[in-house]
C-alpha cells in the first residue's frame, strides 16, 4: 500500500513538472520569436497630425520621391515587410484610411525615418532600430540636442493587451527645428510610440497591432516565477525519491 501511495505521488509530481516545463518552454520560444521576417506587419494609429499635405522622399542615396501623403487622427500607418537584406529592410507603406489613403512600395526602413521624420539625423531610426547596438546609435546622435533614457515601466496596449515594456526613450529638443520623442522597445528595436514635429509638420503615432512578438515585463516575470516553481517541484520530487530509495534499502 505504501509503495502504491508513494508511486502515485511520484507520478503526480512528474505530471505537474512536465506541464509546467511544457508551458515554460512554450512561452520562452514565443518570447524569443522577435526576429524580423518577410510578411511581418506593424500597424500604427495616428494620434495627432498637422493634417498638411506632405511629400514623401526617401533618404539619400538615392532620395527617391514616392509621392504625396496626408493623415488625420484615427487614421492608420501600416508597414508590411516584403524583403530583408544585410543592409536594408524593405516593405509596403500604407497611410490613411479606407477612403483616403496613399500606398508606397519598396520603402526602406531608413526611408520611413526620413519621410516621416522618425529619426535624428544622421541616424535613421524609422520603425526598426538596431537593438543590438544602442551604444553605436547614441554615438551617432551625440551632437543633436537629444537625451537618451531607459524606461522599464512603459505601459501600452498592443494587440488588445495592456502590457508593460522596457523601452529606450529618445527626446530631441530643437535640433535645427526638429522636436521628437521616440520610444523603442529595448530588446527588439521596434518603435512603440513617436511624436515628432518640424516647422508646420507634426505627427504622433503609437503601435496598436503587430504580427511580431514583443516581449513585455509581465511575460518576463511570469517566466521567472515559472522557472522557480519548476525548480521547487524538482527538488521536492527528488526528496521524495530519495526517501523512497532509503526505505527500500532498509
Amino acid at each position: 500500500m505504501k509503495y502504491n501511495k508513494t508511486n502515485k505521488i511520484s507520478m503526480f509530481f512528474l505530471c505537474v513538472i512536465f506541464l509546467f516545463m511544457l508551458t515554460f518552454f512554450s512561452l520562452t520560444s514565443v518570447a524569443s520569436n522577435t526576429e524580423l521576417g518577410v510578411g511581418d506587419l506593424l500597424t500604427y494609429e495616428v494620434l495627432e497630425s498637422s493634417g498638411t499635405e506632405n511629400v514623401f522622399y526617401g533618404t539619400w542615396p538615392p532620395g527617391t520621391y514616392f509621392g504625396n501623403w496626408s493623415v488625420v487622427p484615427n487614421d492608420q500607418i501600416r508597414y508590411n515587410i516584403t524583403s530583408i537584406t544585410e543592409t536594408d529592410i524593405n516593405g509596403t507603406l500604407f497611410l490613411g484610411n479606407a477612403l483616403t489613403n496613399s500606398s508606397f512600395y519598396n520603402v526602406r526602413n531608413v526611408d520611413l525615418a526620413f519621410g516621416l521624420t522618425i529619426g535624428i539625423y544622421p541616424w535613421n531610426g524609422g520603425f526598426y532600430a538596431n537593438s543590438s547596438n544602442w551604444e553605436n546609435i547614441e554615438s551617432q546622435i551625440q551632437q543633436t540636442n537629444t537625451s537618451i533614457n531607459e524606461i522599464s515601466n512603459f505601459e501600452q496596449i498592443i494587440n488588445g493587451e495592456n502590457e508593460v515594456y522596457e523601452v529606450i526613450l529618445f527626446q530631441t529638443s530643437d535640433y535645427y527645428g526638429q522636436f521628437s520623442t521616440l520610444y523603442y522597445h529595448r530588446s527588439t528595436g521596434v518603435l512603440l510610440k513617436a511624436h515628432t514635429s518640424y516647422g508646420l509638420y507634426e505627427l504622433s503615432i503609437e503601435l496598436i497591432l503587430t504580427s511580431l512578438e514583443i516581449e513585455s515585463q509581465t511575460k518576463t516575470v511570469f517566466m521567472d516565477l515559472s522557472s522557480l516553481l519548476v525548480i521547487f517541484l524538482l527538488i521536492s520530487f527528488f526528496k521524495i525519491m530519495k526517501k523512497r530509495s532509503n526505505k527500500r534499502k532498509r
